[in-house]
């Protein structure tokens, strides 16, 4: 009975997890221009491993240690992954910020809005070549 609600539990935090590296995935595919896809990335991907990570405490603590008797060793490896999370929670919000901010710092400008349908890229920044692989002006 308690094997399965751990199962069921962990089956759970996996599934939103993917769901969230899904979203990151849809949005770096679908955003128009680079802030908005390394916004996108950045929060989702550190989302869905946090909680696919906690999954992978949940079942090691409750499977491995009440089950099969050896608690010291789901506690160390709940240990390791604990640290992983801590440093995928400082590390990749950093990183992405430090990327977005050398990309604002050699000039890449964000999308603008024109119309209530149609996002173009301000043609004047150069920002349209960029993205087809051209020099910033």
């Amino acid at each position: 009975m308690f094997d399965s609600i751990i199962i069921i539990i962990v089956v759970l935090l996996l599934l939103i997890g993917l769901f969230f590296m899904l979203a990151g995935t849809i949005g770096f595919v679908r955003f128009p221009d680079f802030y908005s896809r390394m916004h996108a990335t950045g929060k989702c991907d550190t989302l869905g491993e946090g909680l696919m990570l906690f999954a992978l405490i949940i079942y090691e603590t409750g499977y491995e240690g009440l089950f099969k008797g050896d608690l010291e060793h789901a506690s160390f490896v709940s240990i390791k992954i604990i640290l992983l999370i801590l440093f995928i929670l400082l590390a990749n919000p950093t990183s992405t910020h430090a990327i977005a901010k050398a990309a604002h710092d050699v000039g890449l400008q964000p999308w603008k809005k024109t119309d209530e349908t149609q996002w173009i890229y301000d043609q004047d920044l150069g920002t349209d070549e960029v993205m087809n692989g051209g020099e910033i002006k």
